[in-house]
């Protein structure tokens, strides 16, 4: 910059600016399933060469006899850690969910009329799976999300499904029988906001995994489920609500 200032003095004349450089720059667009960047994982949307890359290391290598690396909990539940029961379906090296959402393994095999749980991985939402004999792993996921409240917490949720389903009339509506909890569907997945903590839990689903009648209960458990202390241990290798 001090060279560019002298240059200027000894010309006798003031340097000419490029209007483009002092031009505000445009904001990102925000990124949808739309987006070929992207590619769509359960409920989730993450970057495609995210999952290409997970993708390849787990897929046998051409010409070679060295199995597909695959970590503690990659397709078969795994509890050597010590922490949790882990499990993910494909993803190499899955690690244990750091935080409690409520949820409640044994609650929602028994309510859903699933056969075994299988674990839990993290990957952006914490991802718990279950057994049913002839159909791939069952799936909810849990995460907090942004929000004071339920309501709050629907509205970009809804703007984005709307886009998406483009019908602008796209809104989440109460649970039958769950004060203050707020839920949509679309192709297949339900996503449920939740009141009763200091943050506002999202749970999603595949609907194939349980009935709605089936996760209303689910639902009113994981409100009445008390938030863990700051810092609190875990209850056990199997997520537990606490009481």
């Amino acid at each position: 910059m001090l060279a560019l200032a002298s240059l200027a003095l000894l010309g006798g004349c003031p340097t000419p600016i490029d209007p483009n450089a002092t031009a505000a720059k445009p904001k990102a667009n925000v990124i949808d399933e739309n987006d070929p960047r992207v590619v769509r994982d359960g409920e989730d949307l993450y970057a495609a060469e995210v999952v290409e890359r997970a993708e390849e290391r787990a897929r046998p290598h051409v010409g070679s006899d060295t199995p597909p690396p695959t970590g503690l909990g990659t397709g078969k539940p795994d509890e050597s850690n010590g922490v949790c029961r882990l499990y993910a379906p494909k993803l190499p090296d899955p690690q244990c969910c750091e935080a409690e959402f409520g949820f409640d393994a044994e609650q929602v095999q028994r309510a859903c009329g699933l056969e075994l749980y299988l674990g839990e991985s993290f990957y952006n939402s914490c991802g718990y799976y279950f057994h049913r004999t002839g159909v791939d792993p069952q799936w909810f996921r849990a995460s907090f999300t942004a929000g004071a409240t339920p309501k709050e917490a629907v509205q970009s949720h809804d703007r984005r499904l709307a886009r998406i389903t483009k019908n602008d009339a796209f809104a989440s509506e109460p649970v039958p029988g769950v004060d203050g909890a707020l839920w949509s569907a679309h192709n297949g997945i339900r996503w449920a906001f939740l009141p009763g903590w200091d943050r506002v839990r999202l749970l999603s689903w595949s609907q194939d995994a349980c009935s709605d009648q089936a996760m209303a209960e689910v639902l009113r458990s994981l409100i009445a489920a008390k938030q863990p202390p700051q810092g609190a241990r875990r209850l056990g290798l199997v997520p537990k609500a606490r009481s």
